[in-house]
């Protein structure tokens, strides 16, 4: 691994255990998840649980049951949406005549097709969040973190990425948090200045949507209503969390090589069987 890429934005180790499980028991059932040999991550986009892997976007309808999306096998490093939109960014498949790295893309038909933003043949985030008109990426081959405010249109670079993860805020155009060394920093002009939280939890991740402040400390999930000032414990579960992934309609966490997913903002979760 690159040390650009150490030092980037990371995706808990559990999200491998779950997909071998899920290729091993799908053999039979999907020839399509045959060549898939490994997984980045696992994302919720409104009501629907994507898997973004080195041989395309795969939507997961069964713990044994994922479907390719579209026909272009793009490798998604980087994953997120602005309203209806989907943004990707990683690498082209194999025969494609797409620039390596594909830079940042689009799609506004749920991952059928993909239109060119910017940064083509430049950038590869291997990591990509938003809400409203920002975009956050962390670029794999310089290590930098980026800032677009235009949805991806233009960008601007913020300096070598130090934060393990980010939640931008779908209210407010320039708020986000930010993990750093288990803290929580605050900014409201696009990390142009900082503010560090009072926080006596080890967060590891965060999501922000509509209904509040999502955060992952050990194998208890918290929700906060007021930007991270105060926090309340909504689930605890039987192991550490893995990787908690939102949007405004479904809420997932993964404990090993289970899945759950929530459609009340985290107040319970059903396994995924």
């Amino acid at each position: 691994m690159k040390k650009s890429e150490a030092k980037g934005l990371r995706v808990s180790f559990s999200v491998f255990v779950i997909v071998a499980l899920m290729l091993v028991g799908n053999r039979a059932s999907a020839e399509t998840l045959d060549s898939v040999p490994h997984i980045h991550h696992i994302k919720v986009i409104e009501n629907k649980v994507f898997v973004l892997t080195h041989e395309g976007l795969y939507e997961l309808v069964g713990k044994n049951n994922m479907k390719l999306v579209g026909k272009e096998k793009i490798d998604v490093m980087g994953f997120t949406t602005l309203g209806k939109e989907l943004f990707a960014s990683g690498h082209p498949a194999e025969g494609s005549k797409m620039p390596n790295p594909i830079g940042l893309v689009k799609s506004i038909n749920g991952g059928l097709t993909w239109k060119a933003v910017s940064l083509v043949g430049k950038v590869d985030f291997h990591f990509l969040e938003g809400a409203g008109s920002d975009l956050y990426g962390s670029d794999s081959q310089s290590g930098n973190l980026m800032h677009s405010p235009d949805s991806g249109k233009t960008w601007k670079y913020l300096g070598t990425n130090t934060f393990t993860d980010i939640a931008v805020s779908p209210a407010m155009s320039g708020m986000a948090m930010a993990i750093k060394n288990s803290e929580l920093i605050v900014t409201k002009n696009a990390f142009k200045s900082t503010t560090k939280m009072k926080n006596n939890l080890k967060i590891t991740q965060i999501e922000w949507r509509k209904s509040g402040l999502y955060a992952v400390s050990g194998k208890t999930l918290f929700k906060s209503t007021n930007s991270g000032k105060t926090w309340t414990e909504l689930n605890t579960f039987k192991g550490a969390l893995g990787i908690l992934s939102a949007s405004d309609q479904l809420m997932l966490v993964t404990v090993g090589p289970d899945i759950y997913t929530s459609t009340n903002s985290g107040e319970s979760f059903k396994k995924i069987s």
